[in-house]
């Protein structure tokens, strides 16, 4: 005989009915849940690669920095070997380039010489160039309209102020690889943002793309006397719009 099923309002469709209901409430998640921890999760992803692309800023800075550190013992070196004289650009001559002459100077060798973050940064190690530009001021002797010798800044015994004097930029994206750009025409800046930044990269440590004046960011520069320092894009630019020029040399009315 087999079980008697006793009637108290609820049939057995109903039963089974229920039961499935309260297990798959048990098992799984309601679509307000889910929703929930998808939003939980897209907040946690956009943090997690604001984080990762902070340290990787922070990482190609820290690196640029020792690099141009770096040059900056390989510039001294040279300029003890020459009577205080620095390099040259490759105005003179692509041999004469300071790309090549300072590299038996550098004790990383020509790997220093590319900046972390470069996009061209392959094809300038491959062919042995710089992501970094000097200063024309100190590594080119000016001559006056009637080929007159100017006086020169290329040897560091002349400098007034060294650690207020600018010697190396990081140059911008979009030069080509070629070693006939390796120094910044830092004579024509004042007041001209866009010769600043068709020289060199001000935002190179950033977040995301490059708005359309590059100001958005921070880039290093080395002086003469060895330092590096980050410097704000905002406030070179508001510098430069004000008719200074950080790459000129003080004097001594400076």
């Amino acid at each position: 005989m087999g079980p008697i099923v006793r009637n108290v309002g609820v049939s057995p469709v109903g039963i089974r009915r229920e039961y499935v209901m309260k297990l798959s409430s048990s098992q799984g998640f309601t679509i307000i849940e889910l929703l929930a921890v998808i939003a939980v999760t897209a907040v946690l992803a956009t943090i997690l690669v604001q984080v990762g692309s902070q340290a990787r800023r922070a990482s190609d800075r820290s690196v640029s920095a020792s690099h141009m550190r770096e040059i900056g013992v390989a510039l001294h070196l040279y300029a003890n070997d020459h009577d205080g004289w620095l390099p040259e650009t490759a105005d003179r001559g692509p041999d004469y380039s300071w790309v090549y002459t300072l590299v038996p100077y550098l004790d990383g060798g020509a790997e220093v010489l590319v900046c972390p973050g470069d996009p061209r940064g392959d094809e300038r190690r491959e062919r042995r160039l710089s992501s970094y530009v000097v200063n024309e001021y100190l590594f080119q002797d000016a001559y006056g309209p009637f080929g007159q010798p100017l006086p020169s800044h290329r040897n560091l015994e002349n400098l007034v102020a060294p650690s207020r004097t600018m010697a190396l930029f990081i140059g911008a994206d979009h030069l080509a690889p070629s070693v006939s750009n390796d120094h910044a025409h830092t004579r024509g800046w004042e007041g001209n943002w866009l010769a600043v930044i068709d020289a060199i990269q001000p935002d190179r440590f950033r977040s995301g793309t490059a708005n359309h004046d590059h100001t958005d960011g921070s880039a290093n520069y080395l002086y003469a006397d060895g330092h590096v320092a980050a410097i704000d894009a905002r406030e070179l630019k508001r510098r430069i719009d004000a008719g200074e020029n950080p790459a000129r040399p003080p004097d001594e009315t400076d």
